[in-house]
């Protein structure tokens, strides 16, 4: 397999020099190009220095030294389960945790982050899955400054569960009682919801994915009233990397 590498500018408008490492747990090989591109082109408009891993790539405590800030990505596994990458996407987020750098799990990844932390307990088949644009109801956290009533992607069939004291629930919604948490007072976050999606990205994949399975037509909801609801969301990626300086 050919392995992508893209580096980015540095972070010119702090004067500092970090770098992020973007963990794609992707499988399919189509999304996964995907996907390093649309993270390339977020944290390239935010001049943030940045390199694209894979779980079964091999990457040593030295290399990972290198890195400031670690973002994981969504992915088809299913977190609820063990998946053989597993122990390997444990040894990076426990390297970033023991050297206390920032983390930000998105989806999966959100789901993955609390299973190193807590174990199995953390993540369970939701009772139903939750698809389509979906209302997420915030509690005010450095992670959300300047989103308000925002509305997100939402592509899932696990969930977070049975999280600990040291986990504080930042976000919320009806189907899914916990669409985000900060661990602990760490610059370290879970978002179950897809920030990186915007709405055309998002409509595409709805209709693909209702293509693969008639079935998920009923549980999509659609609580949009307009794209400002989600363009907002990148703030998500800009408070990150200005919240761990």
């Amino acid at each position: 397999m050919v392995h992508v590498r893209l580096i980015l500018s540095e972070n010119l408008s702090e004067g500092i020099k970090k770098m992020l490492l973007i963990l794609n747990t992707i499988i399919d090989i189509e999304k996964k190009r995907k996907y390093d591109l649309i993270f390339s082109n977020i944290f390239n408009n935010l001049k943030c220095a940045s390199e694209i891993c894979y779980p079964n790539d091999e990457i040593k405590d030295s290399r990972l030294s290198r890195y400031d800030q670690l973002l994981i990505t969504g992915s088809e596994l299913f977190a609820s389960q063990d998946n053989e990458d597993d122990e390997k996407i444990f040894k990076v987020i426990r390297h970033f945790l023991n050297h206390n750098k920032s983390i930000l799990g998105i989806c999966y990844g959100h789901q993955i982050l609390a299973k190193a932390i807590l174990g199995s307990k953390a993540c369970r088949k939701a009772e139903k899955p939750e698809f389509g644009w979906k209302k997420v109801k915030l509690d005010p956290n450095p992670l959300f400054e300047g989103i308000e009533n925002p509305v997100s992607y939402e592509s899932h069939y696990d969930e977070v569960c049975n999280l600990t004291d040291d986990f504080r629930v930042i976000a919320s919604n009806d189907d899914c009682p916990i669409q985000a948490y900060q661990y602990k007072k760490q610059p370290v976050w879970g978002v179950q919801f897809h920030p990186e999606v915007d709405y055309k990205t998002g409509e595409y994949a709805f209709q693909q994915r209702f293509l693969e399975s008639h079935e998920l037509t009923k549980y999509f909801k659609n609580e949009l009233t307009n794209t400002q609801q989600i363009e907002q969301n990148f703030e998500i990626f800009r408070n990150f990397i200005k919240t761990s300086l």
